[in-house]
């Protein structure tokens, strides 16, 4: 009866989650808020429904919340409208395109929870203060190897001037092969919660998974 509940609440998500218009790089979020977040990092996620509640139900459905929520991790936070273009790919006919979170298929999900493991790095707090332009390196939840490092960059395109971003980089090539990254810029960072770090990425240039 509760995962049933569950659905319903979901399912209401995806269809608002979904289908507004968002802002591309999450314009609601207010990029002059605190870092001390005083809440989880799911509550804080749960608490701004206009940038993250597709997301949140995702987790939901996934059963990664405690993982999410485990002490001294750091989540790498993709926005809804980074998620709805992931859809759009993966389901390209809007005839077609699951209309709830319910209705999505089990091997869909399947590959859904596989990638949201790759935003999470497990027993690890990622921030600038221990960043450089040289890269460092962790594993993700999902035993694929992110990297980090600082990059700094005017609006006019000078280096080694204007503001420094933390650059999120993950590979993607299969075991063995040539390691292949792809990247994301974090465009607010160092947020913490009562049990880590929250980086929330761009969502301009960036889609839920990498693709």
């Amino acid at each position: 009866m509760k995962f049933i509940k569950i659905i319903g609440i979901v399912a209401v998500l995806f269809t608002s989650g979904c289908s507004r218009d968002y802002f591309a790089d999450g314009g609601t979020l207010n990029m002059e808020e605190t870092s001390v977040l005083g809440v989880s990092t799911m509550d804080y996620l749960k608490s701004r429904p206009e940038v993250f509640d597709t997301l949140t139900a995702l987790i939901t459905l996934s059963g990664l919340e405690p993982v999410v929520n485990a002490s001294g991790s750091t989540f790498l936070a993709p926005q809804n409208y980074s998620i709805r273009n992931y859809f759009n790919l993966v389901f390209p006919d809007p005839e077609k395109r699951p209309a709830t979170f319910g209705d999505i298929p089990q091997d869909e999900m399947d590959k859904i929870t596989e990638i949201l493991k790759n935003y999470i790095i497990p027993d690890q707090e990622i921030v600038r203060a221990g960043l450089a332009t040289t890269y460092s390196y962790a594993t993700t939840y999902g035993d694929k190897k992110a990297r980090f490092n600082l990059v700094q960059g005017d609006y006019l395109g000078n280096v080694n001037m204007g503001a420094k971003y933390i650059i999120f980089s993950l590979n993607m090539s299969e075991p063995g092969q040539k390691e292949q990254y792809q990247s994301v810029q974090i465009i607010s960072s160092d947020l913490r919660s009562t049990n880590g770090i929250v980086q929330v990425l761009n969502a301009d240039t960036h889609i839920f998974g990498f693709n």
